[in-house]
Parts: C-alpha cells; sequence; structure tokens
C-alpha cells in the first residue's frame, strides 16, 4: 500500500525538477501519480520519500522514472485514418512546393516521424525537400529513434510498401533505412520549456497535450501558432482540442482527426 503525502510529494518533484529539468507541476495532478505509483511499486517504496531517498541513492532510476512518466507508447501509421487525412487534406497545399519543413512533437521512439517521412517519400516527387524535427524529452526514446530499430509488433498497421520500402529486416527486427533517416532531425526539447524556432508548415503533437494543465496547453497553442508559417498545418490527438483564443485562429480542416490550418488573415 503506498501512503500519500503533500509535503513528500512536492519534495520529490521539486528534485526531479532540480536533478532532470522536468517540471513536473505542468502535468495534471492525476496523471502524475498513476504514474509515480508505478515505480513505487517496482521499487517496493510505500512513500514518496522513500522513493526520493531511492533517486538520491541510484541515479539510474532516474532514468527509469523519466521513461515512466512521459509519453512513449506508439507504433508505426498510428491511426491510419489520420495519414489518409494528410494525404488528402494536407498534401494538395504542397504539390506545386520544393520542399517543407515539419516539427513532430513529443515523438516518442521515432514512429511518427518516420511514418511522416514514407508517406512524404511515396506521395512526392523525387527530389522534394523533407526536413523533420523530432522532438521528445526522454533521452532514452530518442536513441532508440536514432537507431531506428524495431521489432515487427510495431509495424504492425503500416502498409506493405512502406515496410518493403523502408526497411531492412535482420532475423525478428526491422531497421530504418539511411535514407530515411537523413530527413529526420531528433532533438530533445521539453515542451513546458523553451520550444525551438520556427516557421514550420505542419506540427503534429497528437495525445501530449490532454496530460498537461489547461494552462500549459494554451501557452503552446500560442507557441505552435507562432512558429506555424503562412497557411501551415497543426495536427493534434483525437482527444485534444483548442482552447481560447486560438479557435479563431485556425480553419477546421477535419474535425475528427483534429487537423486545423492556420487563418491567413491572422498572419
Amino acid at each position: 500500500m503506498i501512503y500519500e503525502n503533500q509535503h513528500q510529494f512536492d519534495a520529490l518533484l521539486q528534485l526531479v525538477l532540480k536533478e532532470k529539468g522536468l517540471d513536473c507541476r505542468q502535468y495534471k495532478i492525476s496523471y502524475l501519480k498513476r504514474r509515480l505509483k508505478v515505480r513505487l511499486r517496482a521499487t517496493q517504496r510505500t512513500t514518496y520519500q522513500a522513493y526520493q531517498e531511492l533517486l538520491e541513492q541510484d541515479t539510474e532510476e532516474y532514468d527509469r522514472l523519466l521513461d515512466r512518466l512521459t509519453i512513449n507508447v506508439s507504433q508505426f501509421y498510428r491511426d491510419p485514418s489520420v495519414y489518409r487525412q494528410i494525404k488528402q487534406v494536407v498534401l494538395p497545399a504542397w504539390r506545386q512546393r520544393s520542399g517543407v519543413r515539419i516539427w513532430s512533437a513529443g515523438c516518442a521512439n521515432g514512429e511518427e516521424p518516420y511514418s511522416l517521412a514514407m508517406l512524404l517519400r511515396e506521395e512526392l516527387s523525387h527530389n522534394y525537400r523533407v526536413r523533420i524535427l523530432a522532438t521528445d524529452i526522454d533521452p532514452i526514446c530518442l536513441q532508440r529513434a536514432r537507431k531506428g530499430v524495431y521489432k515487427a509488433s510495431a509495424l504492425s498497421t503500416l502498409p506493405t510498401k512502406f515496410k518493403l520500402r523502408n526497411f531492412h529486416q535482420e532475423n525478428d527486427t526491422w531497421m530504418i533505412k539511411s535514407e530515411l533517416q537523413r530527413r529526420i532531425d531528433f532533438q530533445r526539447h521539453d515542451l513546458t520549456n523553451k520550444l525551438p524556432g520556427g516557421p514550420f508548415d505542419l506540427i503534429i503533437c497528437r495525445n501530449v497535450m490532454i496530460y498537461f494543465v489547461r494552462a500549459l496547453q494554451e501557452r503552446l497553442f500560442r507557441e505552435f501558432h507562432r512558429r506555424l508559417a503562412p497557411g501551415g498545418f497543426l495536427i493534434l490527438g483525437k482527444t485534444e482540442t483548442l482552447l481560447g483564443e486560438m479557435r479563431d485562429k485556425y480553419i477546421n480542416l477535419d474535425i475528427r482527426e483534429r487537423i486545423y490550418q492556420r487563418k491567413e488573415t491572422d498572419l
């Protein structure tokens, strides 16, 4: 049984902020406590103070904790309907151009930015310039993403033609081909802190905002808007939606898939 104490809880969050720079106060309390309890049970600690003492003794536990606190569950072509709508709604606006710049925010193990790169490689011309910035707070996830090695289960929803064209199979693992890797720059960024500079033609941030407090959600929506190029697109997760003044800053292109386009009248 885990015994909760608000003072101990606050002290633990302060320690994580001091040692790892992760401001947990920007996450919803219910979400934080659920994730923390997983590590407390795994380490057989019954109080936040006991777990804090463990962190101070075993620095590797920080990596396990950050891996649990951050959102890193994904797969290639997760929610295939989103990618179908990107093809139908977003790509027509880009076909007469020579290149685009995309930001995948909260990229986890890299499946999302690689999926976008595969789609654009398939649908646009060979010499089309695609640059994707893929960011996440979890260094372990970013290391996996840069390696580009995945189990077959991660490819279960990926179209077969994408699998054959973009991967090498080695025993029971699949490796991203180097020509696709070169299109993606994986960087560590904390969405609760300083964000990368734009402009971007597309910002995709799916299934991340729901874990943040409303004040941070509203700030991020404003920052995303500032970083979008004229006519740029924003894609959120299916359970996420624009808040406050930002509702009037975008055209809602697909309400189900949460695809929005920045209004050019606001530029």
